[in-house]
């Protein structure tokens, strides 16, 4: 009777440290989970093909390998560079220069007009994810998601951690790995999550590919993030 009672502490308590690691963490990445794409509603386009596209053509005239291919790859609402406020964010692809490598724009809109629009040389522009305040300053950070392309059979996607300062200019807070592909290591995805707060600390749960299905693969552990991999310069 004693061991059964021990037996059922334990794993009372086991469900209770489970229960408490889930509410205080917040899932920022999630393979399990099929996002939608959101596209940027039309006035928004108008606006950014009026006013910025023919200065991004301009930052980008000199370089032979960029072939203009503009798509937007992601918006997002809310406060990115004052509290409380409701913004914008749109993030899009100008061209491709080469495996793995392309020409990439931000654009920061409040009421209807550009509070901000920047450049940059990284990677293959996939996604943009608006996060909910997880340094507790008071605006929404959000992450970029790059495809590296593919080497020697290996590809991934990388992601950036990003939020914008009091001075408007786009800050780098840290790097991920969200995903691997290829024949020599197989197919695997992190689930990541973050406890917020001033230093917010991360952790990850990896996913193995078996089957077109994804299985989890040992427990949740913290890591660091890597430093930002994408640099945002002002558009003027």
């Amino acid at each position: 009777m004693k061991y059964k009672r021990l037996i059922g502490f334990l794993i009372a308590q086991i469900l209770f440290a489970g229960a408490g690691f889930a509410q205080q963490t917040v899932v920022i990445n999630d393979p399990t989970v099929k996002s939608e794409t959101v596209p940027v509603r039309t006035a928004g386009e108008d606006l950014i093909k009026r006013d910025v596209l023919p200065k991004a053509r301009k930052y980008w005239a000199k370089n032979e390998a960029c072939d203009e291919d503009f798509q937007i790859m992601g918006e997002v609402s809310g406060a990115f560079s004052k509290p409380r406020s409701n913004q914008r964010l749109v993030f899009y692809q100008f061209c491709q220069t080469g495996n793995g490598f392309g020409n990439n724009g931000l654009v920061l809109i409040e009421n209807g007009k550009i509070v901000g629009s920047y450049v940059s040389e990284s990677g293959w522009a996939i996604d943009l994810k608006v996060l909910p305040d997880i340094n507790q300053n008071g605006l929404n950070e959000f992450l970029l998601y790059y495809s590296g392309g593919m080497h020697q059979g290996q590809g991934g996607t990388g992601v950036d951690l990003m939020e914008f300062s009091a001075a408007l200019s786009v800050k780098g807070l840290g790097w991920f790995q969200s995903d691997s592909y290829g024949e020599e290591t197989g197919d695997w995805s992190y689930k990541v999550s973050v406890k917020p707060g001033k230093t917010p600390v991360f952790y990850r749960e990896k996913y193995i590919s078996k089957n077109d299905k994804l299985q989890k693969s040992g427990k949740p552990a913290a890591f660091k993030l890597g430093k930002a991999y994408s640099s945002y310069t002002a558009l003027k």
